[in-house]
């Protein structure tokens, strides 16, 4: 898995944004849509996003009651999100 990450140095590793463009793109349209989350979760205090799944705190805790256009207009938002370094 470490194949997803940045070289970056910082407190921990995040995931490319390339990692993000694929996993939206394998999600199939009549498939549950899934987390984002890496298991990295640390939230960048300069951006206000996590530094492994690039979601706001806000979208972290309303995932569980989103339907499945939302977990994609969600997904389709994390390419754009670059946690500060």
């Amino acid at each position: 898995m470490t194949d997803i990450f940045d070289d970056a140095t910082g407190p921990g590793p995040a995931p490319r944004t390339a990692y993000f463009v694929a996993r939206l793109a394998a999600i199939g349209a009549d498939a549950p849509v899934p987390s984002p989350c890496i298991d990295v979760c640390r939230i960048d205090a300069a951006t206000g996003v996590c530094v492994g799944c690039r979601r706001t705190l806000d979208e972290i805790a309303a995932w569980s009651r989103m339907d499945d256009a939302g977990k994609r207009a969600v997904w389709a938002l994390l390419p754009g999100r670059v946690p500060a370094a």
